[in-house]
């Protein structure tokens, strides 16, 4: 067997995924099964400590897969994973003599890739869902814009109108291009609200998942609930700021102090919990 370093491991394992996502008859034959199995094995078996991969490296590779159609397909690696884990069989021994077995490595692998093809597929269903929708709000802004226009068009063809007539039906017009304004940045602002609470939380929970186990439990909560209070609040400031240009004063600020109040709360029961040991048992567990 080859003995690689942890770098070399970690190319080698993003250059199979790349190889995987080309071609659905890339493991058609049993040598070429094999082949992989034994750089599978190359890659994982460690006489100390067998590699475990890494979530971003898998995380990037698929990325760079979905970006560039001519890397190949997420679909065809799934399929390719799939038939890799079903039918994984050992081909090296080790010192002893005994066969070598990946096969919880190659289930994890399996696992983180289909979690982010499946994470991927969903950002970019939800994302071309927005684009459609600007889509449609910038045809309909057109629309109105184009009405204008005519308004416009008609108020210079009226002649036998007297001045005020005249005045009032300019500030009419002028009155219904500021509520077209007002309408575009409100449906704007709803949009970048979604985007971002979603792009918010997929992020976080991605970091935590993936340092969960290297952080205590009191770090964790605590930096849970400062980042609730940050990105609540900048949402709640986002959706003030649309009610303003609405000049609407209906405001239900007792659910802002509600979820500030239990945020903070929660806060300093960590704090709290931290000083007198309340949850130390649970993380010797």
């Amino acid at each position: 067997m080859r003995r690689l370093n942890e770098q070399e491991r970690r190319d080698a394992l993003n250059e199979i995924l790349i190889e995987l996502s080309k071609s659905q008859d890339i493991l058609k034959e049993a040598r070429d099964r094999a082949s992989f199995f034994i750089r599978l094995e190359d890659i994982y078996y460690n006489n100390k400590e067998n590699f475990r991969h890494y979530y971003s490296d898998i995380f990037s590779t698929l990325t760079l897969i979905d970006g560039d159609s001519s890397m190949g397909s997420l679909d065809i690696l799934a399929q390719n994973i799939q038939t890799i884990k079903d039918g994984y069989i050992s081909k090296n021994t080790d010192e002893n003599g005994d066969n070598i077995d990946i096969s919880k490595a190659i289930i994890k692998l399996y696992d983180h890739t289909n979690l982010d093809i499946a994470r991927i597929n969903y950002t970019k269903t939800i994302t071309n869902g927005t684009m459609s929708e600007l889509a449609k709000n910038r045809l309909l802004v057109e629309n109105l814009e184009e009405k204008v226009r005519e308004s416009e068009g008609t108020l210079y063809q009226i002649s036998n109108k007297t001045l005020d007539d005249l005045k009032q039906l300019s500030n009419k017009v002028q009155s219904r291009q500021e509520d077209m304004q007002k309408e575009y940045i409100t449906i704007l602002g709803i949009f970048a609200a979604i985007v971002l609470a979603f792009t918010s939380g997929i992020v976080f929970s991605s970091s935590v998942l993936e340092n969960i186990d290297k952080s205590s439990i009191y770090r964790i909560s605590l930096v849970a609930f400062i980042i609730g209070i940050v990105f609540f609040n900048l949402i709640w400031i986002l959706i003030e700021f649309i009610r303003d240009i609405n000049e609407k004063t209906i405001r239900k600020k007792w659910i802002w102090l509600f979820v500030n109040f239990i945020l903070i709360g929660g806060i300093i029961g960590i704090c709290f919990s931290y000083k007198y040991g309340w949850f130390l048992k649970f993380e010797k567990i």
